[in-house]
């Protein structure tokens, strides 16, 4: 069992596009991971692949791009960044780092607010 629990939550942009956010969470009392934690992490089985994915939540970089390779076969696969959005409360911008969709391209910043379900 890894250290990195995952939780999907359908979820939409503040422009009204269909996503399914992704929330990653380090679960161990460190607050710690190693690259060994991705030997067993596994993206859930939950996932609309037809949809894209954001992912949220304080991983180190390494993690975020294990996870952005696991997402590769949703319609686009973003990831969150806090700095990125408006004064709403836990919003932030979600940046397309991967497309297959028309809807997104690479690089367009989509405005979100984190799911209450995950804060």
């Amino acid at each position: 069992m890894s250290d990195i629990e995952l939780t999907v939550v359908p979820h939409q942009t503040q422009g009204g596009l269909p996503y399914q956010h992704l929330h990653a969470y380090i679960a161990n009392e460190t607050g710690v991971i190693t690259p060994a934690d991705l030997k067993t992490l596994t993206v859930p089985d939950t996932l609309v692949w037809s949809q894209g994915v954001v992912i949220e939540g304080r991983l180190p970089l390494w993690a975020s791009g294990y996870l952005v390779h696991a997402c590769h076969t949703a319609a686009w696969v973003a990831t969150f960044d806090p700095r990125l959005g408006n004064d709403v409360r836990h919003s932030g911008g979600a940046v397309v780092v991967a497309t297959h969709s028309p809807q997104v391209a690479t690089g367009d910043v989509l405005l979100v607010t984190i799911p209450h379900d995950v804060l």
